[in-house]
């Protein structure tokens, strides 16, 4: 400041009979030097209460839901009246506040109220006990995007004075409607995913149970077939035989490799179904069905 008093006492001088142009000179550079010492909150002043102002690209609806909650949750972020604290809390949702002016451009308006706080950090010229609030607007763009814009403010109970915040306690609270959009875009995420799994599992046990059915369905019908096929090798017809040869082996099919369905003694008698040049088809007494060597068969008749 001491340059400040040299350029004030300079240009008391210069009024004293100095030629008007210089003397403006000299008022000029004292107005120069005046503004290079202020502290720059005072140079930047007017960028306090600009609030935050962002779209959204999620409905109204659910927008409004998660502000709601915000409102309703007791803090304040981004201010705090102790240094080792990182938020205020004791706060209030509030349906209307003297604190801001009337807000007439539409969506729903909601506040956050936090009386009784020493000096918070964050708002101009704070010095003081009163209270903090937030305001917060919520309007619809489209059927998918939604603006939301939080102010906030600090007024002193002594002379009711309105200080605005640079920002910060706006963004804070901003951050937690962020993350809280994000959790609810993983958790219906994870809904929709789960939906589809759902749906999947469901299919496949349809399927599954189709599947099981069809084959038990298949099991019974070849059941079913051989039991038919049984019944008519018995009914068909077919000519006496007995076995002339001491032992004699019923064949599946008709060589000598062919494994052994059944084994005869002499004597026992066969029906003879068909025949090869070397075999005959025959049932059995006991109805195995097979083939056996001509040779070992005696056929009556």
């Amino acid at each position: 400041m001491v340059s400040v008093a040299h350029n004030v006492r300079s240009s008391k001088h210069l009024r004293k009979g100095v030629n008007p142009i210089l003397r403006a000179i000299a008022v000029s550079a004292f107005v120069y030097t005046f503004l290079l010492v202020l502290p720059s909150e005072g140079r930047t002043k007017q960028q306090w209460g600009n609030g935050l102002e962002v779209d959204i690209d999620h409905p109204v609806d659910q927008v409004l839901a998660i502000v709601k909650e915000v409102v309703d949750d007791g803090y304040i972020r981004g201010t705090s009246q102790y240094r080792d604290t990182p938020q205020l809390d004791g706060a209030n949702a509030a349906k209307s506040s003297n604190l801001f002016k009337e807000w007439t451009e539409g969506g729903t308006v909601l506040y956050k109220i936090r009386p009784n706080t020493l000096s918070p950090e964050h708002f101009d010229d704070s010095n003081d006990v009163g209270t903090v609030a937030v305001r917060y607007v919520v309007q619809s763009l489209s059927k998918s995007s939604t603006r939301l814009r939080i102010d906030a403010v600090f007024q002193t109970d002594a002379r009711r004075s309105i200080h605005p915040s640079d920002g910060t306690p706006e963004n804070g609270e901003y951050l937690v409607i962020a993350e809280k959009i994000k959790d609810a875009e993983e958790k219906e995420a994870q809904r929709k995913r789960d939906a589809a799994t759902a749906v999947q599992e469901e299919q496949i046990s349809r399927l599954q149970a189709s599947l099981d059915k069809e084959l038990a369905e298949l099991k019974d019908l070849n059941t079913e077939q051989e039991e038919l096929e049984k019944q008519l090798q018995q009914l068909r017809p077919g000519r006496s035989g007995h076995i002339r040869t001491s032992t004699a082996d019923v064949k599946t099919s008709p060589y000598n490799q062919a494994s052994t369905v059944q084994h005869l003694s002499q004597g026992d008698g066969v029906t003879v179904l068909g025949k090869t040049e070397n075999w005959y088809e025959v049932i059995t007494s006991s109805g195995a069905q097979g083939w056996i060597y001509r040779a070992m068969v005696e056929v009556i008749p």
